[in-house]
């Protein structure tokens, strides 16, 4: 010992104030060590002699391999939750939902690439700055690309998507692990279980199995990286100031590509400011000279990620949302602001839940899923108030040892439980709906990040408090691999569900009656397989999670179901709720709403009316060949029934009828009614061309009306469901 630090020591006892200023890091360490261990060899050695660096468990090569072994298969094990996805076929077994949009996505599956188009689309392949064009304004390009490269390589007829959303999540599993070995400090066999938990954690089968759910991932392991190109420079060492500038230009880089994956990436800018503002609170062991450019470090991160949010808010618009349903988020639909605060506390409370106790898994919470709470008496609302407690008292133990600790290994160690809570708050402050509504109530592919923060505070907390007693580290880690075996289990058994979309559709959908999205999706799983009645049932239990029944999908395909089953002026009464309704450009095009409103109008009798709406829906499409085949017959049909015959409609009608025909030749339906048509307006020339056209596109149903010996003297309308 020198001098120097024994004289510290001695101030130290004697109660004077700051002891070790002007000390060196070394003679520092050495008077606390003196202070708190005597002469006498310390619990932590092996962490206090190192200065910087990971903690090595073993002495010798060949232990280094077992370990190193163990650790891998106990993440391989893991990640083998997702085996059954080695099964899964987008084409055979169908795309889900938003995972349409892939093949939609002109990006994805032109031959050529369009790189103009990749910047101007949103993540659904949508125009962003169209005016006529709905857009969710989430700006993923980069994830985008691996979504071309996919199909590219192998198409959708295999499981090459989903195959590698595994690898990535495998990926993103294996870069915790290492963060938590090299930068939390964490023992092999801890970071180990801590990767593997991430990895196997039930909550993840959306991300993986749903193939959007791909931004969560690529956009993890980017701040992953980010974060460990950083960390030498918040280690207790620092590094040099070019060293320091030159990580901080490639992380702040890392942190935009994030961005470019899912918008929560350009919260991770706070993540830099609230380590480096962490390292400045080591008095003992700070390096002396580097508090000039931690601050500077800190200063330039916030000018940049405050300017990067700005960028990306003026380029994509803002982020709001236009024509959002109330379905998708019913909360931001409330007008009452003591309702909406109360109500999204109890969103909060249920993705906490969803975090530590994943049991209920669903694809879908739209609707009445999640009730509105009108009351502070609402009892759901002892949900968030565990989970907030539950963070309130780990922030109070994080900063009780991080103001406490007896030694440097204590205090890094601390310091990994604040940064797990920093990556808890800032992944999941963006889906709470504080500083944004976003588009759907609650999506479990949106825990992604935050699983990561709330692993590493559990993980981390749970070693700190253990590692003084081998039986209670023992019992500590054989308690949290029992949690991993119990969410594997889960975990497998939720893939499975993924494995086609009428699986996941018919076991979610019968397992959350109150989501009207799984009630529709059901329903529709039924209308293909011709169970009209059960359909019925299923889009009749959509229908009455909403009382004012504003949701137009489900009231659309119920009054078809009612039209097809002859049951014209309820299907009306459906139809006519549907064209005010909300519904999702993306599944329901508005013209077919106006259309079968318009034949459920003519089959009440209400011709006029049903002409208007046919209109409606070739102005809202006016490339709609189905619109324009019967809003010619109803003109038509509608000028003979006056009398005398209205000569003008009926020429109308048949310009209508030759507008379809002219849009679709090559559909039999429309030669057969232009057929009829001009024979009753007495073209018989215009007739016979138009019978023989039909002959030759359906030579059966030609035949089978000429043996009747008589000509058709109506037409037929075109229905069928969507």
């Amino acid at each position: 010992l020198s001098a120097v630090a024994v004289r510290a020591a001695v101030a130290f006892s004697c109660g004077v104030r700051r002891p070790f200023v002007g000390l060196s890091p070394a003679d520092a360490w050495a008077a606390a060590s003196l202070l708190r261990n005597g002469l006498g060899p310390t619990a932590d050695a092996r962490l206090d002699d190192e200065d910087e660096g990971p903690p090595s468990p073993w002495q010798s090569g060949w232990r280094a391999v077992l370990v190193l072994v163990g650790c891998l298969a106990l993440l391989a094990a893991a990640v083998a939750s997702y085996w059954p996805v080695k099964g899964f076929n987008m084409q055979v077994g169908g795309m889900f939902m938003d995972d349409v949009m892939i093949q939609r996505n002109a990006v994805v599956t032109n031959h050529d690439m369009d790189w103009k188009r990749l910047w101007r689309t949103d993540y659904w392949g949508l125009e962003m700055f169209d005016p006529n064009t709905w857009t969710h304004k989430s700006f993923r390009p980069l994830v985008v690309l691996t979504f071309r490269w996919n199909y590219w390589y192998h198409g959708f007829n295999s499981a090459g998507f989903h195959i590698t959303n595994v690898a990535m999540h495998a990926g993103a599993s294996a870069q915790l692990g290492f963060f938590a070995y090299t930068v939390l400090r964490l023992p092999a066999l801890w970071s180990a279980l801590l990767a593997a938990l991430f990895a196997a954690h039930p909550v993840h089968s959306e991300s993986i199995c749903y193939v959007v759910g791909r931004a969560d991932i690529i956009c993890t392991q980017v701040l992953m990286l980010a974060i460990q190109v950083y960390g030498p420079c918040a280690s207790a060492a620092g590094c040099g100031a070019l060293q320091g500038w030159l990580r901080l230009a490639v992380t702040v880089l890392l942190i935009l590509v994030a961005g470019l994956c899912k918008e929560t990436g350009f919260t991770f800018f706070g993540l830099l400011v609230g380590w480096e503002a962490l390292c400045l609170t080591r008095v003992r062991f700070s390096v002396q000279g580097g508090t000039i450019s931690r601050c500077l470090r800190m200063v330039v991160v916030l000018v940049v990620g405050a300017a990067a949010c700005a960028a990306r808010l003026w380029y994509t618009q803002g982020t709001q949302i236009a024509r959002m349903d109330p379905y998708s988020n019913p909360i931001a639909a409330s007008d009452d602001s003591y309702v909406r605060i109360l109500s999204y506390s109890l969103v909060h409370g249920l993705y906490m839940k969803l975090l530590v106790w994943p049991w209920f898994l669903c694809y879908d919470y739209s609707m009445d899923a999640v009730p509105l709470v009108r009351t502070l008496q609402d009892v759901r609302l002892l949900c968030p108030v565990a989970g907030y407690l539950a963070l309130f008292q780990t922030i109070c133990l994080v900063v009780h040892r991080l103001r406490w600790y007896s030694s440097r290994a204590s205090r890094l160690l601390a310091e990994g439980s604040a940064i797990g809570v920093g990556f808890f708050i800032l992944s999941f402050l963006p889906m709470t709906n504080i500083l944004f509504p976003i588009g759907t109530l609650v999506a479990e592919r949106l825990l992604y990040m935050p699983s990561i923060g709330m692993l590493v505070i559990v993980v981390c907390v749970t070693y700190f408090e253990t590692r003084k007693q081998l039986w209670m580290q023992a019992s500590a880690w054989a308690f949290l691999f029992g949690v991993l075996v119990f969410w594997w289990a889960l975990c497998y058994q939720r893939v499975s569900d993924w494995r086609s979309v009428e699986q996941i559709t018919l076991v979610d959908g019968l397992k959350q009656l109150r989501s009207t999205r799984t009630q529709f999706n059901l329903a529709n799983i039924y209308l293909q397989g011709q169970r009209l009645d059960e359909a019925l049932v299923a889009y009749q239990r959509a229908n009455s999670l909403d009382p004012e029944e504003r949701d137009s999908m489900p009231l659309y395909h119920a009054g078809q179901i009612l039209m097809y089953q002859g049951q014209y002026a309820e299907a009306e009464r459906h139809l006519q709720k549907a064209v005010a309704g909300y519904f999702s450009p993306l599944t329901l095009h508005e013209e077919e709403v106006w259309h079968d409103y318009g034949l459920a109008l003519w089959h009440v009798g209400r011709g006029m009316e049903a002409v208007q709406n046919f209109q409606n829906a070739i102005i809202t499409n006016p490339a709609f060949p189905k619109g324009y085949n019967n809003l010619g017959c109803a003109l038509f049909m509608l000028a003979m029934s006056q009398q005398p015959p209205n000569a003008q409609a009926m020429r109308e009608g048949l310009q209508q009828l030759e507008q379809a025909v002219m849009l679709a030749p090559g559909v039999p339906l429309y030669w057969r009614n232009a057929a009829v048509l001009l024979s009753l307006a007495g073209d018989r020339q215009g007739a016979n061309e138009a019978w023989e056209r039909w002959r030759q596109l359906d030579p059966a149903s030609v035949a089978a009306v000429e043996a009747t010996g008589q000509m058709p003297q109506d037409c037929v309308w075109e229905f069928y469901f969507r």
